[in-house]
């Protein structure tokens, strides 16, 4: 019994090193590691913002504004520099009918810089204040400020995300 398992265990061995000894052996496909290339931009606009005391801008990669839903717009806006070092996702749903009683709810707002890492808005953690400075089907502009930010687990505290201003522009087709 002994010797079988003895002879089972070297045979394993053997076979996970010469598995290792064999990929050692090939290098890995031409941008392995890196970032996907960005999708192609669909819209002009920029935001500022703090993020740790760390001024920020960054150019529009991508923007959305949904109008299928009567009376609401769904906006999604993607910030992020071309070595995608730094990046700011904001996902936000406003009803401007309502007047003062826009709720202007954040469904995701995420931040990573390379000096601080990443920071995000979670439920019931997070206070944000979210301005709407202008909306329409083609266009958005705004400001935003949130305190108590966390790290993506929504655990451990993160640098807060201050002095935001964005706007963004869809391209005519």
């Amino acid at each position: 019994m002994q010797t079988r398992l003895l002879t089972a265990l070297l045979f394993l061995s053997l076979t996970l090193i010469c598995s290792l000894v064999s990929a050692a052996d090939f290098a890995p496909p031409p941008g392995w590691g890196q970032p996907a290339a960005l999708p192609q931009v669909n819209g002009q606009g920029h935001v500022t913002f703090k993020h740790g005391g760390t001024d920020l801008t960054l150019p529009l990669n991508q923007i959305t504004i949904d109008t299928s839903q009567p009376d609401m717009f769904i906006v999604s806006l993607k910030y992020v520099d071309a070595k995608q070092e730094n990046k700011l996702d904001l996902t936000f749903t406003s009803m401007p009918k309502l007047g003062k009683d826009d709720p202007r709810l954040i469904s995701g707002f995420v931040v990573t810089t390379k000096d601080h890492g990443v920071s995000k808005a979670s439920a019931n953690k997070t206070k944000c204040d979210l301005t709407i400075a202008g909306l329409t089907a083609q266009a958005v502009s705004g400001a935003l400020s949130c305190k108590a930010m966390t790290d993506m687990s929504a655990e451990q505290a993160a640098p807060d995300v201050t002095d935001l201003k964005f706007d963004g522009n869809l391209k005519t087709q």
